[in-house]
């Protein structure tokens, strides 16, 4: 049988017996995959660090012959090794918060090599950042938004934004309407492009504020989305 070689992002893993993981990973090339990386905890090959939240694979495996088996990992190995992500403690706490979120919102196992390309090249853009970064997660969200179908529509005026029917308004159009002031938070992150050269816009109220728009909105425009374990954490760290 073919064997399969990807690039993949590994999204979360889960421990399976004594010395395997679980390992949930978004594929360049098969779009959202499971497989069991075998020995990660035996002791002459100890490689838990290689699964960590978000790290970029290049894999290979062969895919399973039915539904009741479970596919086994040939090969794994980092691709890209970042030089902050993992070891600073707010880019940490970030990472695992988008890793969760990424897991509640891919869904589909076709490919989509733009959305995976925008991951990978976001994480990248990232790590290189070496302060302002503290608006990252919230440019992030909205602009993966784009991906799943429930951008902003962008065509119609108004001094209120419906997070349900996803327009600006002037009337109270949903139960799940922003406020004005919110209503300005949310365009002034629209219009932002996380760059080398961008800086901090919000304030950490503001941050904190927005925080909770976007996983009210995501929560809204995705079946079965949970509040992430990993929001409290979020607004310690910036409060």
């Amino acid at each position: 049988m073919k064997v399969i070689e990807t690039k993949a992002i590994v999204l979360s893993s889960l421990k399976y017996g004594d010395t395997s993981l679980i390992v949930r990973c978004y594929t360049e090339q098969e779009g959202l995959k499971s497989f069991i990386a075998k020995g990660v905890f035996a002791k002459k090959k100890r490689n838990t660090s290689l699964y960590f939240p978000l790290n970029e694979l290049e894999i290979s495996y062969t895919p399973k012959v039915s539904e009741q088996h479970l596919v086994y990992l040939k090969s794994a190995q980092t691709v890209y090794y970042y030089e902050s992500l993992h070891f600073h403690p707010i880019k940490s706490a970030i990472i695992f918060f988008l890793a969760e979120i990424l897991n509640l919102v891919l869904k589909e196992e076709a490919s989509n090599r733009e959305l995976y390309l925008y991951i990978d090249n976001s994480l990248k853009e990232f790590d290189q950042k070496k302060d302002d970064f503290a608006d990252f997660h919230l440019i992030f969200l909205i602009q993966l938004s784009h991906f799943l179908g429930f951008y902003p529509n962008l065509e119609e005026e108004g001094m209120l934004f419906d997070l349900e029917n996803g327009f600006f308004t002037n009337t109270n159009s949903s139960i799940n309407m922003l406020k004005a002031d919110e209503t300005v938070l949310f365009k002034k992150l629209l219009e932002l492009n996380f760059t080398e050269e961008s800086k901090n816009v919000f304030n950490q109220a503001q941050r904190s504020l927005l925080l909770d728009i976007l996983v009210k909105y995501y929560q809204v425009h995705t079946n079965n989305f949970k509040k992430p374990n990993s929001l409290q954490v979020l607004h310690q760290l910036f409060n």
